[in-house]
């Protein structure tokens, strides 16, 4: 049964944390490729979870937290993505999450974290392939099945948003070819496809909860001249508002959706729709969200031939009555605490902030 408390925990990615990148049977990530810099580390370590999570979970326990979101490893589960399951894998996960439920702490797990296998990235360049989004989706089923009475809430994809702009490209395990709208568009709609089959899939068991995630920005418009306020409602609607609709309706915004009408996604509309209506069980429990920062647009700098999924990172400059962390991020306490009352009111459903500000 899953207890009626409020929720109060961490949240981490599998490649930010556990390590062992090479050991008992896990195979390779795109994470596991990139070097070190001045910034990140090479992942290989990490904080090296994988033996130390023990003593996390003591830490956790003693400050109070009763949930936990943590991502299972795609590589470490099925080494190559597509093929043979890794059982060292699975029975690592279950002792760890045994170990977890032993602190009263609840698991909250994420399926996808960015860490692409890297086998499927450089034979078929990630999620724009459809084998790859199959193969996702029998991986998550496979982890479905072995936890179900144990995990009570699910997140398919982190920051699934992220999937339509700049940052999809990478997060999708795109390794070759142009970056262009056109795949763009394919992987955002391959990523909805695979949430779609994932969380039809979990609303099979009875005890189990299915949350859409984003990535939200507060953003707020350089001034009130209509084009600044035009194109930030603009950027909001495509960015944040898409997938937060489709999560929490099972539709798309209109806005995206007569956009991609008009430019030649029609194809793309058909294909979601039809998962939609083979898997029709898909509308979220509850709604997840990171918030790291929020951002000001000014109009000036966008050009206006340009998709709407562009707006953010093309008009944004710095918000002079805010602070900035050590990280490089303004901090927005007030814009956090809107998006948790915007979110709630607009799709009615319980929230979960999955990643705060830094």
């Amino acid at each position: 049964m899953v207890k009626k408390r409020f929720l109060w925990g961490n949240s981490v990615s599998s490649m930010q944390t556990e390590g062992a990148w090479n050991i008992a049977g896990k195979g390779p990530s795109v994470y596991d490729i990139k070097q070190a810099s001045q910034e990140q580390s090479d992942f290989k370590i990490a904080i090296d979870s994988y033996h130390k999570y023990k003593e996390d979970f003591v830490l956790m326990k003693h400050a109070g937290m009763n949930a936990y979101r943590f991502q299972i490893s795609w590589s470490r589960v099925i080494p190559d993505g597509d093929g043979a399951v890794n059982e060292q894998g699975l029975k690592f996960y279950e002792q760890f999450i045994d170990d977890l439920i032993a602190q009263d702490i609840t698991p909250i797990v994420c399926l996808y974290h960015f860490d692409m296998p890297l086998s499927l990235a450089q034979r078929f360049n990630g999620l724009i392939s459809d084998h790859v989004r199959e193969a996702f989706v029998r991986f998550a089923k496979i982890v479905i099945d072995k936890f179900a009475k144990k995990v009570p809430y699910w997140i398919p994809i982190n920051e699934q948003n992220c999937m339509t702009f700049a940052e999809g490209f990478g997060n999708s395990g795109y390794l070759v070819g142009e970056q262009t709208l056109t795949e763009l568009y394919k992987i955002a709609n391959n990523s909805l496809i695979a949430y779609v089959e994932i969380a039809d899939y979990i609303h099979h068991f009875s005890n189990l909860k299915v949350g859409g995630m984003v990535a939200y920005q507060e953003m707020y418009p350089a001034s009130q001249l209509p084009n600044d306020v035009m194109y930030t409602r603009k950027a909001m609607e495509f960015i944040n508002e898409d997938f937060l609709s489709f999560f929490a309706t099972g539709k798309r915004s209109p806005e995206v959706i007569k956009y991609m009408q008009k430019h030649g996604f029609t194809q793309l509309l058909d294909e979601l729709e039809q998962a939609a209506l083979n898997y029709p069980n898909i509308t979220s429990d509850f709604l997840a969200f990171s918030y790291y920062y929020s951002l000001v647009i000014d109009s000036n700098l966008i050009d206006n031939k340009r998709a709407p999924n562009t707006f953010m990172s093309d008009g944004h400059i710095a918000n002079v009555n805010l602070k900035t962390s050590d990280f490089g991020w303004q901090i927005d306490a007030i814009g956090f605490r809107n998006t948790i009352t915007k979110m709630h009111n607009r799709y009615n459903l319980p929230i979960l902030a999955a990643e705060t500000i830094r």
